[in-house]
């Protein structure tokens, strides 16, 4: 079985009703709402920039080691930044793209996010799945294409992968660097099992992709690791 990582080592805000919750946490904290006032600069390009779709959903943050439920956020794939809804002290609701460098993590639709550098890469969120001793980081972005003459457009979707057991990794972009990532001993396994789940990268969608995840962190788990 695999799980999503839930490493959050926060204070959780206390207990209360759904409607003391938004009054406490977006009427006066302002570490919260220590953000850049909300303003769609991307109207004119065709497409959806959010992980899902683009409408608020329901989950948490980690603001410094302050851990917040019921918070109403979406993921910005293009910005790579979260933005919220929140409830003014003038009682309408309010929107803001958060600062990065102060929310280390975030949950949406159950999916945990860690800001966190791999590599050489640049800072960034990665969805975080573990199995066993082993954890997969999952990054997603993408481009605005097009300009001048013609209409400008999201995508495609980029999601790359990065496998960590204990202090080695390897990571995975596409087909053929899936089937490397693991060993010339263990190819054919690899090989297989994205034949029996008739898996491709450039039209999986997150399910497909999360299927995938599960199986492969299952084997490297059983089997004899990177």
């Amino acid at each position: 079985m695999f799980f999503l990582l839930v490493w959050m080592p926060a204070i959780l805000v206390a207990q209360l009703t759904f409607e003391e919750m938004v009054d406490r946490t977006f009427g006066s904290d302002q570490g919260l709402v220590n953000g850049i006032q909300f303003s769609n600069q991307y109207i004119l390009i065709e497409g959806n920039p959010y992980f899902f779709d683009g409408r608020f959903r329901i989950g948490s943050v980690l603001i410094g080691d302050q851990f917040y439920e019921y918070v109403r956020l979406r993921y910005n794939l293009y910005t790579q930044k979260v933005e919220i809804e929140y409830l003014a002290p003038e009682n309408h609701m309010n929107q803001l793209i958060t600062v990065p460098e102060q929310m280390p993590a975030f949950i949406l639709e159950g999916y945990v996010f860690r800001r966190m550098q791999i590599g050489e890469e640049e800072p960034a969120y990665y969805m975080v799945l573990s199995s066993g001793k082993t954890s997969c980081y999952i990054g997603w972005s993408l481009e605005a294409m097009g300009g001048g003459n013609t209409q400008r457009s999201f995508g495609p979707l980029e999601r790359k992968f990065w496998i960590q057991q204990g202090e080695y990794w390897t990571d995975f972009h596409n087909r053929k660097s899936y089937i490397e990532a693991f060993g010339p001993e263990r190819k054919k396994e690899f090989k297989d099992l994205l034949k029996s789940k008739k898996f491709y990268f450039n039209q999986a969608g997150t399910i497909e992709l999360l299927d995938l995840v599960e199986a492969t962190l299952q084997a490297l788990e059983e089997g004899e690791g990177l």
